[in-house]
């Protein structure tokens, strides 16, 4: 792992340049990808969320990321998460199932979304009784509501959907309730880099016509006789590695919020030279 800080220093923390490849990194676009998009049917939404689920799964891309979280509980002295942006709930769920194997009790995590699949919530939640709830009203994620702002907020797989203005807003929510805030991306804006992640994907896009929870055949059909999923999902691959922020995009945003932050981005290597990436807050103490 690879650590830039910024704000007061950590002992033992690395002070590393973010990989020089990455001064070749293309230019951010602000483009729509076809999964976001309301008119897209319910069997094309459905394959893609369940592709990308698995392939996160298949890559071990969270796997690095326990002791980064497990950092951020100790300094801001809770576990107590909202995870916000959590979609069908496959990303939170995922990173919990990778906490659980690597031991130690997990966190309270309450899911949202600002437009809430309250049926797949449900099911997540139901997975791990007692930890995980979530909450059926809409969140706005720049204007989270007092009672349920926790000490620590998650993104997972979902910031580069963000404008930078919205990016802004999300973290200025943030700070101004002194929440920590957690993001995570399976990859950089770099695309030699984030082609890592493709044979997951590839794999979990072959295989999901027989593992699907339900439509297996239209999945089929549309997979491998008419390869429109195929597509879809490479588009929106494209759009979201050239959608994701980068380190200094970030830092630069923090750093406009006040000084009384420390601002971490990091690298998380995974299999087949796989690179995720995270940038945590956490506010300093008063």
């Amino acid at each position: 792992m690879t650590t830039v800080r910024s704000g007061a220093a950590t002992p033992g923390a690395l002070h590393l340049p973010a990989p020089a490849h990455y001064n070749h990194a293309m230019q951010r676009v602000q483009a729509f990808e076809f999964n976001d998009q309301p008119w897209l049917p319910g069997v094309l939404h459905e394959s893609i969320t369940e592709i990308l689920s698995r392939g996160v799964r298949w890559s071990g891309v969270f796997a690095g990321m326990a002791p980064v979280l497990r950092r951020v509980f100790e300094r801001v002295g809770s576990d107590r998460v909202l995870d916000l942006c959590s979609g069908a709930g496959e990303p939170i769920s995922v990173l919990l199932d990778t906490l659980a194997a690597q031991g130690g009790t997990l966190p309270e995590v309450m899911m949202s979304d600002l437009f809430p699949n309250r049926a797949a919530l449900a099911r997540v939640a139901a997975r791990y009784p007692g930890r995980v709830s979530f909450a059926p009203a809409p969140v706005d994620a720049t204007r989270v509501p007092a009672e349920l702002s926790r000490p620590v907020r998650t993104f997972i797989n979902a910031l580069h959907h963000f404008p930078p203005a919205l990016v802004s807003a999300i973290l200025a929510d943030a700070v101004q309730s002194r929440s920590a805030i957690v993001i995570l991306e399976s990859f950089p804006r770099h695309l030699p880099t984030a082609l890592r992640f493709l044979p997951a994907l590839t794999a979990a896009l072959l295989v999901n016509p027989l593992r699907a929870p339900r439509r297996r055949a239209a999945k089929a059909a549309l997979t491998y006789l008419v390869p429109v999923i195929p597509a879809i999902g490479l588009f929106d691959f494209l759009v979201s590695v050239a959608r994701t922020h980068q380190r200094e995009e970030l830092e630069a945003l923090g750093r406009g919020l006040g000084a009384d932050y420390d601002w971490e981005h990091g690298e998380l290597a995974y299999p087949l030279g796989g690179r995720a990436t995270f940038f945590h807050g956490v506010p300093r103490p008063r």
